[in-house]
This record gives C-alpha cells, sequence and structure tokens, in this order.
C-alpha cells in the first residue's frame, strides 16, 4: 500500500497488512497512554495537539488538510500581499503525534472507531482508501462549509475528497476559506487581466473580465475588498496601465449594513470609505441565481462578472449530519465542559459545535480558547467549565486603515491607522511559528515598497 500522507517512521508498513490493521496497530503500541484522537486542525484542534501533554496520550490527528491556517491573513494571500507559506503551519511541526492524511466519513461511538477515506488513491482508478482508527477520547472540531443557501446555480465541493480548488461547481466563482481557495482567487484575478489585455479582446468582454464581485459583507469580504482596491491602486496601475481604470469592485450584503456584527459606527465608517474609494456596496440585495459569468438578484439586477468571491457565512457539514449525537441547528450539542451530550469520551469544539445554552460566535478566538481549556482538563484534570473571553473583533481596510470594536473597553471603537497597527501587531503576535513571524513582515515591507507578486501559477 503506498500512503504518503499517515504513518509516522515508528510505525513502518508492514508486508501483509491492510491499512485498517495498520491503524489500530499504530494505535496500541503505545501502552499506558489514552488513544486521543482528534478531527480536524483548525483553532481549536491545533492548538490541543499542541498543548496536549504527549506522555500521557498517544495523539493522532485526522484531516484531509495537513497544515493549519492562520485565517485572518487569509485575504492577503488572495492577492499577494503575503504569500501562502506564511499563513500556514504544517501538522508535522508538532512533535510525538501521528497524522494521517484522510477525511472521517463515520464514527462508531459504540465501538469508539472513527472510519475514514484517504486523500489519496491508487490505482488506474485512482480508488482512495478506507481504515478506521480506535480511540479512547475524540475530539471532533472539523469545521464548516462554506453557506450557499440553496441558491440555483452554485454548489458547495468542499467536504469531496477530489474537488475544484475554488471550493463550488464553477471556475470563476470561489470561496475563501482555505489556501487552495485563496490561491485559485489569485490565479483567476491575474488571469482577467491578461485575457482584458489581449488584443483579440471585446471592451463589452474587457468591463465583464474587470468586475469583480464579492458576496458578503462580513469581515473576510471587506478585508479581501480592501487588499482588492490596493491591488488594483499600487500595482495594477504599473503593470496594467491601460486597464486600470476599467476596474470594477462590487460588494453584495442581504443584510443592512456592511460589518453587521460591528458598531453602527463603524460600520458606517467603512460604507464612507469604500465609497470614497468608488467601490461600489449593494446593501440589502440578496442572490437568487448563479450564472457562468453573472450574477442574478432577487430585485432582477444582473451583474456580470470576471471572479466572483462568496463569503456568506457558515453551514455544518454533512459529516457532522452523518453522526448519531444529539444536534442544535445542526451542531454537535456539548455540555459546559465541551462533552458531547450522552456521549461518554466525546468532545466537540469550534463552529461545529454549540455549547447548550450559551451558543458562542463562529470565531477563531472561540475555538483556540476552547482547544486550550481542553488541553488543560485532558493534561490536569481540571473540572471547571469553559468560560469564553470576548477579545474584540477587528478588519483592516487596506494599508494604514482599520477597524476595531471592542465592547466595555475605555476604547471601544477604533479607527484609521491606530486600528490598521493594531490589527498587524495583534496577528503578528498570534503568528505560530518564529519563521512566520519573520516572514510576514518581510513579505508586507516587500509589497509595500516593491509591489506584489502578479505571477499566475
Amino acid at each position: 500500500i503506498e500512503l504518503s500522507s499517515g504513518i509516522n517512521a515508528e510505525w513502518p508498513l508492514r508486508p501483509g497488512k491492510d491499512l485498517k490493521t495498520i491503524c489500530r496497530c499504530a494505535s496500541s503500541t503505545c501502552v499506558g497512554r489514552e488513544k486521543l484522537v482528534i478531527l480536524g486542525v483548525g483553532w481549536g484542534g491545533f492548538r490541543i495537539a499542541r498543548d496536549i501533554d504527549k506522555e500521557k496520550y498517544d495523539v493522532t490527528i485526522i484531516s484531509p488538510r495537513n497544515h493549519f491556517l492562520f485565517t485572518p491573513l487569509l485575504p492577503s494571500t488572495a492577492v499577494g500581499t503575503l504569500e501562502f507559506r506564511c499563513v500556514q503551519e504544517p501538522i508535522r511541526t508538532i512533535k510525538k503525534i501521528t497524522y494521517y492524511h484522510a477525511a472521517a466519513e463515520e464514527v462508531d461511538f459504540n465501538s469508539k472507531t472513527v472510519s475514514c477515506v484517504s486523500v489519496y488513491g491508487k490505482g488506474a482508478a485512482n480508488t482512495q482508501e478506507n481504515f478506521t482508527v480506535e480511540y479512547d477520547k475524540l475530539v471532533i472540531g472539523v469545521g464548516t462549509k462554506s453557506n450557499t443557501f440553496g441558491i440555483q446555480g452554485i454548489q458547495t465541493d468542499e467536504e469531496n475528497v477530489i474537488h475544484n480548488p475554488s471550493g463550488t461547481n464553477k471556475h470563476n466563482l470561489f470561496f475563501l476559506k482555505q489556501l487552495e481557495h485563496a490561491r485559485a482567487v489569485r490565479n483567476r484575478i491575474i488571469e482577467c487581466f491578461e485575457r482584458a489585455a489581449s488584443p483579440f479582446t471585446s471592451e463589452e468582454e474587457k468591463q465583464r473580465l474587470l468586475t469583480f464581485l464579492i458576496v458578503g459583507g462580513g469581515p473576510t469580504s471587506i478585508e479581501f475588498a480592501s487588499e482588492l482596491y490596493d491591488l488594483l491602486h499600487n500595482d495594477v496601475v504599473r503593470w496594467y496601465p491601460e486597464l486600470a481604470d476599467q476596474c470594477q469592485i462590487i460588494v453584495v450584503e442581504a443584510g443592512k449594513n456592511l460589518l453587521g456584527a460591528f458598531s453602527k459606527t463603524l460600520s458606517a465608517y467603512v460604507e464612507k470609505k469604500f465609497a470614497k474609494r468608488n467601490i461600489k456596496t449593494m446593501v440589502g440585495e440578496s442572490v437568487a441565481e448563479v450564472r457562468d459569468h453573472t450574477l442574478i438578484l432577487k430585485s432582477g439586477k444582473q451583474l456580470p462578472y470576471g471572479a466572483c468571491v462568496w463569503s456568506t457565512g457558515n453551514k455544518e457539514l454533512d459529516f457532522v449530519g452523518r453522526l448519531d449525537i444529539e444536534l442544535s441547528n445542526g451542531r454537535i450539542l456539548t455540555d459546559s465542559h465541551l462533552r458531547v451530550m450522552k456521549t461518554p469520551g466525546v468532545y466537540a469544539i469550534g463552529d461545529c459545535a454549540v455549547i447548550s445554552g450559551n451558543p458562542l460566535p463562529m470565531l477563531a478566538q472561540v475555538a483556540n480558547q476552547q482547544g486550550m481549556y481542553l488541553a488543560k482538563v485532558f493534561n490536569k484534570g481540571i473540572d471547571k467549565p469553559f468560560k469564553y473571553v470576548f477579545l474584540g473583533s477587528m478588519a483592516q481596510l487596506g494599508t494604514f486603515d482599520g477597524v476595531i470594536d471592542t465592547p466595555g473597553t475605555r476604547s471601544p471603537k477604533v479607527k484609521g491607522i491606530i486600528a490598521f497597527l493594531s490589527w498587524r501587531a495583534a496577528y503578528w503576535t498570534y503568528s505560530v511559528s518564529i519563521s512566520n513571524k519573520i516572514l510576514i513582515p518581510m513579505y508586507w515591507f516587500k509589497s509595500y515598497w516593491f509591489g506584489r507578486d502578479i505571477s499566475k501559477f
């Protein structure tokens, strides 16, 4: 069996062993340690894997992505302000863990096994391998997928092992939740400019190619729109001067305001800033249908586009819906100690879970704090319920501008360059590795003084 994804050197493949047996042998070799299986390496799962006492637990991580993604900086990579390597940490940098590059399919809570499918296929048919992993404790932190609200013409492809890098069923419509999405967005933006620069492109087609739509008015959408604006006005003017005046950015939001979770003062500030930059905002507008090159709104308006980024919130994974456990609005229901209801030895954290009687927002800071809490519970046996501490909300609006909303503090609303510098300082501090702490400011410096990379690769 060829499995370049999963088994560490201390558990080499042995002739005559199938994958199911190998996985169980890998876990059973660690005598005296409980088998802890973590599904997913988002903010919560990655934090537990780093903080857990490896002398007490035999840790196995199962995830279709072999890296942790620092999501707040993802929009910056989609336009070349930062490079992709700056915002990810390989799972295998965590010492003394076993990692399987696979996706969890089902969980048998009676036999305490997780059924998985390998990311890699074999043979001419590229058939995926199925296997199971046993556990004593299980942490489910699989996150969510992008919400399409059942709108005609758009489908999510995120849960399929073999899928479109855009995350959708279209080549020019993108989610923005993973590194592969950001890379696909970046390539499409450059492709739109190269196509528009062709002497064979009509003026009508050129106008469509240079129209960039963003659906959703949350922090990810606002930050991407701001990064895209900087790309157009700092880099495109130099490399595509004949096209610079023909570009258009349009943000479509179903709610009444952009950044609806922020204070009205800061929402108004963002909308005013976008108007000054000629970024068109269409609030109170909902999408009725998505076509190959056109967005149809419920108001009847049609918006042709060259590239569209879809960031409209989260929806539970089909995997979570298949689990034989109690759910609340599609999320796994837990008690105040993050234990899954009526399911001993199983915990759920992050966006895929909700605490009974205390629903928390789907934020990275929530999952990170839950990961820290569970690691302490496992390591020290503490019996205190989880307590979430809100750290505030931030969004950057491009170079030297941003907004911070921290209710209950001395400075609850901050905007402008102070907010921008605070945003950069905070996320630079939270970067996991020393190498990324070095690379991130280097690329910020490079993009500001020498411009962003416009290569398509």
